[in-house]
């Protein structure tokens, strides 16, 4: 691919990220982690952010932690913006070089990559999620294995010393190592050479332990590979929620690839294996599009393409790069090193008001803002639970706060079997309604987002301060935090 395909690529790829107008959820307990570990060489085993029962702490994310609080301290917000965009880039790149290793293939075309980038970008809004890197990485073994099945390269003992890598970064390791098993399967029914697929999934697998928690990780793992997690919503399958109509483009682009990749006189099984599990994964947790969406534009790229021969494609092709060029002159407008805050997706508000006020105590938040409210008010106020889910939190505790968000019966419970001092759930769910109405709790603030509840015999000041309203004030000290470095680490190890 031309030099210069590849650097429009990349801005079109800066565009893309600074389109994001929000951070995920989790960034904030990742930089907690990633804080700890560069700051003071500690690597949490034991939860240390609520006082709900846990269970050890394995967190299959720390190394991304680790990176994103490097290049948040050195490089600022535009480092997390840039960040994001390198990983599209890299992801897209990949694609890019497996494509062109399928027969009768094409110039790679500007056209095509940048339809691929946005449907990928729709599905990963999200500024710097830790999931970018196994996008890349399974990108990135994909042309590995399909470059060895082409062309016998060596390249393919790469994998082992990129799996420790891939391992320490996200859990999402899993699919890489169920890619090279399924160039295993595909090599077998086809009669091809399949001994060093095997070999080196046999010795990628052990490598596994190689991380800060052992052997005892590879347990975890599992677990979190086939835990039912019906309450997340990423996790549904296509035909919950609003996921149909949301992915339909996604999911059409995949399809497509799949069904063209069968016109071919000479049937590919390992291709059409590869296509049909990712496919199927998406399918069935939509968080996993992004893979078949992957593999379809790795290898059914050419198919696709050729569909859409002829001058009109040619004249598109051509139109793109000054788009591209007028896409970069916008990058300043979105202001990538300005950090995103909005009073409809954080609780920023609502926090300020506790920490301005010094309300200190255990406090439920919902499930997503749990992060983000220990980010910002750690040691001072422990939450019930956040959104690192199967890594430290029990089923029990998040069956609770099920019922207790949607006004059951037995919703009490959360603050009958746990030492809770402060509520603070948003106005749109049920249990804010029942607690206005319930006498022992008093409503201290009303913000944009959520209400913030105590019980009546808390000891409150008369003359409570309210938070600013001025969006910048926000912006400036988003990633300000009030952890106590001096605190006791008891938790550490």
């Amino acid at each position: 691919m031309n030099k210069w395909k590849l650097l429009l690529l990349g801005i079109f790829c800066l565009f893309l990220a600074c389109l994001s107008t929000n951070y995920d959820y989790d960034l904030f307990a990742r930089l907690i982690v990633g804080e700890r570990f560069v700051e003071q060489g500690i690597l949490p085993f034991q939860d240390f952010l609520s006082y709900t029962p846990t269970h050890p702490w394995y967190d299959h994310e720390w190394g991304s932690g680790v990176l994103f609080y490097i290049v948040l301290k050195y490089l600022g917000n535009f480092g997390i913006v840039l960040l994001q965009a390198v990983l599209m880039f890299f992801t897209s790149f990949f694609v890019i070089k497996t494509q062109k290793l399928q027969r009768h293939s094409y110039p790679v075309l500007l056209i095509f990559m940048t339809i691929f980038l946005a449907l990928f970008f729709k599905m990963n809004s999200s500024l710097i999620r830790c999931q970018l890197f196994s996008f890349m990485f399974f990108g990135m073994f994909l042309y590995i294995l399909e470059k060895h099945r082409k062309q016998g390269s060596k390249l393919i003992w790469l994998i082992p010393p990129l799996t420790v890598i891939w391992n320490n970064l996200h859990g999402g390791v899993v699919s890489g190592l169920g890619l090279v098993f399924m160039y295993f399967i595909g090599s077998l029914f086809e009669k091809k050479d399949w001994k060093k697929y095997l070999s080196v999934l046999l010795v990628s697998i052990p490598l596994l332990i190689i991380n800060p928690y052992g052997y005892k990780y590879l347990n975890f793992l599992f677990s979190a590979a086939t835990m039912h997690r019906k309450y997340i919503t990423e996790w549904w399958n296509i035909l919950a929620g609003n996921h149909l109509k949301n992915y339909f483009l996604p999911i059409f682009f995949v399809i497509s690839g799949l069904a063209l990749s069968f016109r071919k006189r000479k049937f590919d099984i390992t291709k059409t294996i590869v296509l049909a599990v990712t496919l199927y994964m998406g399918l069935m947790h939509i968080k996993l599009l992004s893979l078949s969406l992957i593999a379809a534009g790795a290898l059914c790229g050419n198919d696709i393409l050729r569909i859409f021969r002829g001058k009109i494609l040619r004249r598109v092709e051509k139109s793109l790069c000054p788009v591209i060029i007028l896409c970069a002159l916008l990058i300043p407008l979105y202001s990538p090193a300005v950090p995103r805050a909005d009073f409809s997706k954080f609780p920023l508000k609502e926090v300020e008001f506790l920490k301005i006020n010094n309300i200190k105590g255990n406090i439920v938040t919902p499930f997503a803002f749990g992060s983000y409210v220990s980010y910002k008010l750690y040691p001072g106020n422990l939450i019930y639970m956040d959104g690192r889910y199967e890594e430290v939190y029990n089923d029990k505790e998040f069956l609770t706060l099920r019922d207790y968000e949607l006004a059951e019966n037995n919703w009490q419970d959360i603050v009958n079997n746990y030492p809770t001092e402060i509520l603070m759930p948003l106005k749109t769910v049920d249990i804010y309604k029942v607690l206005k109405n319930d006498t022992g709790w008093v409503e201290i603030y009303t913000g944009p987002l959520c209400g913030i509840f105590v019980k009546q015999n808390y000891k409150i000041s008369q003359n409570m301060l309210a938070p600013s309203d001025d969006i910048n004030y926000y912006r400036e000290g988003m990633f300000k935090t009030s952890i106590n470095k001096t605190a006791e680490d008891k938790w550490s190890h």
